[in-house]
C-alpha cells in the first residue's frame, strides 16, 4: 500500500518554506525542501507566493496527498484565557465566548484556534490564537486555487514543538529550547503533567542585539513559570549567528548548550541548501507531521472555511456510485422489459399458429358428440369389471395346475435338500418362489426338481447368507 505523502508549508508575509514528507510510524521520510523569497517583487501577496509554491512543487516533482500550514506568528495573536470547562468538546463550544470576555472586544471578524495548557480542579488555562479571517480567507483562496487544500492551518509555534516532539528532544530532562530564525524567536519547553510544552514566539527587528534579546525573552519565560530554576537546560540555536551557548551562558542563571535541529531529525545539512534556515525548516517539518489529538484545537480551519477534502470527495465518491446505480438500474429494466416482449410476441406468434387446433380438440360448452360419449361409456364399464374382477383374463385353473406343479416339484426334493420356503407368489403370467437350502448344490437340485415337474424356469438368482444358501426363482408354464 502506498504511504501518505503530506506538504508542510511555513507561510510568512513574503516568505514560503515547503518540506514534503512522508511519515512512517514514529519516523519520517523526507522527500524535499526549499524556501521561495518574494521580498522586493511588486507586485506580491498570498496569490503569487500560493502560484510559486504549487510551481516549485511541480518542477521538482513533488507529490502529495494531504498539506498543512504552519501560520507565522505576525499573522495572529497568542492569548492566555481560562475557562470553566475541562472537557475538549466543551471547551471548543465556549472558547470564543470566553476569549471575546478576555479580550474586551468583538471577535466576530476573527478565527479562533486554542491548545489546553494545563488543567485543574477550577477549569484549564487555554493558549487561545486569534487571527484576521481575511487573511485566513486569501491564503486559504490562493492556496485551493493551485490545488493546495490544508487540513490544518496552525500556529508556528505549534509546529515547531512537534517537530522537538517527533525528534523526542522534548521529553529529555527539563528543557527550553531558545530559537531564532533571521526575523523570529521562539521558546518551547518541556511538557507539563498534561504532557503539553510551553510555546511562545517573538518578533526579532534587524537592528536588535540577538544575544541580548535572547537572553531577555529568557528571563521573562523563566519569571512567568514562578521560578527562574524552573528549567535544568537552556537549548539554544541562532540561524543567522551559529553557536551563542558561551555568550549566553554568562548572562543567565541556566547550564546553556548549543543544539543542532537538523541533526535532531537526523537530517544531513545538504538536504537544507535550499532553505531560508533550519528554523524554517523545523517549523514546515512540522506542519507535514500528522495531527495527534491533542494538536485537533490548535488549527484555524476548525473555525474558518473548515476543511472539507475528504467530505468533498465522500460526496463525489456517493454521487458517482448513485449515478452508476442509476444507470444500471435503467439497462436492467430495459433488458427485462425487451426479454418480456420477445416472450409476450413469442406467445402471440404460437397462440395464432396453435388456435384453430386448440379449438378442435377444446368445444369449450358445446357438447360432446356421440361417438366420444359411448367410447367413455364403455372404459368406464371396463374400469368396473377391472375392478370387480382384481384383473382380466385371469384363468383359475391355469394358474392352480401351476400351483400343483410346483408343490409336487418342492416337495419330492425337501428332505434332501434341507429346503426352507418363504414366499410363493402367483400371477397370470408366472410364479415366483423364494427360500433357502444348506448349500448351493441342494440349490440346484430344487431348480431342476422344479423344471422336471413341467414348469420352465424363466429367472433366477441365489447368494450365499448366514450359512444357507438364499435363492429366488421364476418360473412360467411350458408353452
Amino acid at each position: 500500500m502506498e504511504l501518505r505523502k503530506r506538504l508542510g508549508i511555513y507561510l510568512r508575509k513574503n516568505r514560503a518554506t515547503v518540506v514534503g514528507l512522508v511519515p512512517h510510524g514514529g519516523q519520517a521520510h523526507l522527500l524535499g525542501a526549499f524556501s521561495l523569497d518574494l521580498e522586493g517583487n511588486e507586485p506580491s501577496g498570498p496569490q503569487e507566493l500560493a502560484d510559486r509554491i504549487a510551481g516549485a512543487c511541480a518542477e521538482r516533482g513533488l507529490k502529495f496527498t494531504e498539506s498543512a500550514v504552519a501560520l507565522d506568528c505576525a499573522l495572529f495573536m497568542q492569548h492566555s484565557v481560562h475557562s470553566e470547562f475541562s472537557d475538549y468538546k466543551k471547551i471548543a463550544a465556549t472558547v470564543r465566548f470566553d476569549a471575546e470576555e478576555t479580550l474586551a472586544t468583538d471577535i466576530s471578524e476573527m478565527a479562533v484556534a486554542f491548545r489546553i495548557a494545563s488543567k485543574d480542579q477550577n477549569g484549564a488555562r487555554l493558549d487561545v490564537f486569534t487571527a484576521q479571517r481575511s487573511i485566513l480567507s486569501d491564503i486559504l483562496l490562493s492556496l485551493q486555487s493551485n490545488g493546495i487544500d490544508p487540513v490544518a492551518v496552525s500556529p508556528d509555534a505549534w509546529c515547531l514543538s512537534r517537530y522537538l516532539a517527533q525528534a523526542g528532544k522534548l521529553e529529555e530532562g527539563r528543557r527550553v529550547y531558545a530559537l531564532l530564525s533571521d526575523a523570529r524567536g521562539y521558546l518551547i519547553g518541556a511538557p507539563n503533567r498534561d504532557e503539553v510544552s510551553f510555546t511562545r514566539a517573538f518578533p526579532v527587528g534587524p537592528s536588535q542585539d540577538r544575544t541580548a534579546l535572547l537572553t531577555r525573552e529568557t528571563l521573562v519565560t523563566a519569571a512567568l513559570g514562578g521560578s527562574s530554576e524552573s528549567t535544568a537546560k537552556l537549548c539554544v540555536l541562532d540561524a543567522l549567528n551559529g553557536q551563542v551557548a558561551s555568550d549566553l551562558g554568562s548572562r543567565v542563571p541556566f547550564d546553556v548548550e548549543d543544539c543542532d535541529l537538523a541533526a535532531m531529525a537526523q537530517i544531513d545539512r545538504g538536504e537544507l541548501a535550499d532553505c531560508r534556515n533550519v528554523v524554517d525548516f523545523a517549523i514546515a517539518y512540522g506542519a507535514a507531521l500528522p495531527e495527534s489529538e491533542k494538536d485537533k484545537g490548535a488549527n484555524f480551519r476548525n473555525d474558518h472555511m473548515p476543511y472539507l477534502g475528504k467530505t468533498l470527495r465522500l460526496r463525489r465518491a456517493v454521487r458517482l456510485l448513485s449515478i452508476s446505480m442509476t444507470v444500471l438500474l435503467l439497462a436492467l429494466g430495459v433488458y427485462a422489459h425487451m426479454h418480456l416482449m420477445r416472450v409476450n410476441r413469442y406467445r402471440a406468434i404460437q397462440r395464432e399458429r396453435l388456435e384453430p387446433d386448440y379449438l378442435m380438440v377444446m368445444p369449450g360448452e358445446e357438447k360432446l358428440p356421440d361417438a366420444m360419449r359411448g367410447a367413455v361409456q364403455k372404459l368406464a364399464s371396463a374400469v368396473r369389471i377391472v375392478r370387480a374382477n382384481k384383473g382380466i383374463g385371469t384363468d383359475q385353473g391355469t394358474i392352480s395346475a401351476q400351483l400343483t406343479l410346483v408343490l409336487q416339484a418342492l416337495n419330492a426334493c425337501a428332505a434332501q435338500t434341507d429346503l426352507n420356503v418363504d414366499t410363493v407368489t402367483l400371477s397370470p403370467a408366472n410364479i415366483v418362489i423364494s427360500g433357502d437350502t444348506s448349500r448351493r448344490p441342494n440349490t440346484l437340485r430344487v431348480f431342476d426338481a422344479i423344471e422336471k415337474t413341467g414348469l420352465v424356469r424363466k429367472k433366477e438368482g441365489y447368494v450365499e447368507k448366514g450359512g444357507r444358501d438364499t435363492f429366488v426363482i421364476t418360473v412360467e408354464p411350458r408353452k
